[in-house]
């Protein structure tokens, strides 16, 4: 991407979720193109690390605001801050998100409350309050991070994949809602993304099929971003990825259900066992 193409992006890149993962990746990638970064996550010392390596690898500045998003008033006091420190954002990436794999009926309530609320509702309450923001610029541009998982049910990641088929309609609803006011709008549904630990593993569990499609972070941070910049509203990272997003179009619901059900099914008993 040229520099002539970032020219008209003169405010901050906001990140969710910004301290690990897809979210430091993305981070880094936007400062990378010169973008300064406000970047919120929960973890202090994470974030700490975040903004000593993106300020002395770019010439560019990162703030860190260290926030649970948990909490329903957090999002209020993101913006609040935002627009008492004169920091305006041209850049919002709804990253933050809590993943699950195994059956619903061995998760806890309050962990299945807490994954809905992390996975949804900052991504509204951030959208909704940066919106008179972004509209003020000539291109700006919000990214909700949602997944593959979100075109099928998947047995097994129930409420996982439901909380992201909500962000991929609720994107693609609103790209709509805000093309002639120069918002775009991208949604990325990547397929496995190699993380930390505790991903690696879930990936492992999930066979053959998850472990081909699967892509480090750097690289799915770097499509993604590309994609911003050329305006689509749809952002799958890497050709494993859209393969198999091709093949669960084709594949009947129901066929589709029971054949990634039966796998995970599978892969989780080995695991326990």
């Amino acid at each position: 991407m040229s520099k002539t193409d970032l020219s008209n992006i003169t405010g901050y890149c906001l990140v969710t979720g910004a301290s690990h993962g897809i979210g430091r990746a993305i981070s880094h990638e936007w400062a990378s193109k010169g973008v300064s970064i406000v970047a919120v996550a929960i973890d202090e010392d994470a974030l700490k690390t975040l903004k000593e390596d993106i300020e002395s690898e770019y010439n560019v500045s990162c703030i860190t605001l260290t926030k649970d998003l948990l909490n329903q008033d957090t999002p209020k006091e993101i913006f609040s801050w935002c627009v008492d420190n004169n920091i305006n954002i041209q850049v919002l990436v709804n990253n933050v998100g809590l993943g699950s794999a195994g059956s619903f009926e061995d998760t806890t309530l309050e962990f299945d409350v807490c994954l809905v609320k992390l996975n949804i509702f900052p991504m509204i309450q951030l959208t909704k309050l940066f919106l008179p923001t972004l509209k003020k610029f000539e291109k700006s541009y919000i990214l909700n991070m949602s997944s593959l998982g979100s075109y099928r049910p998947i047995p097994y990641k129930a409420l996982y994949t439901a909380s992201k088929a909500f962000i991929y309609s609720f994107s693609k609803a609103i790209s709509s809602e805000l093309k002639e006011d120069n918002v775009q709008v991208s949604v990325s549904c990547p397929a496995g993304v190699y993380t930390n630990p505790d991903v690696v593993e879930r990936i492992k569990a999930s066979g053959k099929i998850a472990k081909w499609t699967s892509l480090y972070v750097d690289i799915v941070a770097a499509y993604i971003v590309s994609g911003m910049l050329k305006g689509k509203n749809l952002i799958i990272p890497g050709r494993g990825a859209k393969v198999l997003m091709v093949l669960m179009k084709l594949m009947p619901e129901s066929l589709n259900r029971w054949m990634v059900g039966r796998n995970m099914k599978r892969n989780q008993s080995a695991k326990k066992g």
